[in-house]
């Protein structure tokens, strides 16, 4: 690929619902160089083997200074990868998410999880022990049980929704392709080789070094989840306990 630009591509999706599963699964293939939250307010988090490259607190500041010239440089370094990409959440550098969704070049990769109950416990339970990130060496963490009310999950549906519309919105608007991709469907491998064609790579299965926190029965993961279950039968959200 000497004297080809690599192909651009950025991964939009709310919070806990596979992207780290999803990036580490692309950077296992030798030809992608796929960052993670280059733009979470507390960190630069970049490919996992380079993330002292990036820990400091000058780079953050350079960061937040100048975060299109940031952008600029991790197109550029792609270290001989024939596609560079990062994911983005709906609560990161707003500026940025638009230049990116303007530009015509970045392949949009669209993640979404079919649950958003597990979602949003998985978010309330990384939320109170701090972990966000898990991989094959991660110690064993306990965990608490979260209390989750009908309405908050009805609100929390509705605001992850709205940032997938506003997404699909300006994509149509500028007639830009995008990839959806389901967090259930990322070990198939159909679904990866339609990834990686997107992307323009050669197919190869991919693997992972993100490991799954949260796989146990929603009944061991919320403290009232029989009383959620009853609230939630007959509603458009009763699928989340199947």
């Amino acid at each position: 690929m000497t004297g080809t630009l690599p192909r651009r591509f950025v991964i939009l999706a709310a919070r806990r619902s596979g992207s780290n599963l999803l990036c580490s699964l692309l950077g296992s293939h030798p030809d992608v160089r796929c960052h993670h939250e280059l733009f979470n307010p507390d960190g630069i988090f970049t490919v996992l083997d380079e993330r002292d490259e990036a820990a400091t607190t000058d780079a953050l500041a350079a960061r937040d200074r100048h975060p299109l010239g940031f952008l600029d440089r991790i197109w550029r370094d792609a270290r001989g990868a024939q596609a560079v990409g990062f994911k983005m959440t709906p609560d990161q550098a707003p500026d940025v998410l638009a230049h990116v969704l303007a530009d015509s070049g970045v392949a949009k990769i669209l993640l979404r999880r079919h649950n958003p109950l597990r979602q949003l416990v998985s978010e309330r339970i990384a939320g109170a022990t701090g972990r966000w990130e898990a991989y094959d060496d991660a110690p064993p963490l306990a965990r608490p049980r979260v209390h989750v009310e009908p309405d908050e999950l009805a609100e929390y549906t509705a605001r992850v929704d709205a940032f997938h519309a506003g997404i699909d919105a300006v994509l149509l608007r500028s007639g830009q392709s995008s990839l959806p991709v389901r967090y259930e469907w990322l070990f198939d491998p159909d679904e990866q080789a339609r990834l990686l064609a997107f992307l323009g790579l050669r197919p190869q299965p991919l693997r992972t070094r993100s490991v799954r926190q949260n796989p146990e029965p929603l009944d061991r993961l919320l403290a009232n989840a029989s009383a959620l279950r009853r609230a939630l039968a007959g509603t458009p959200l009763a699928h989340v306990f199947d």
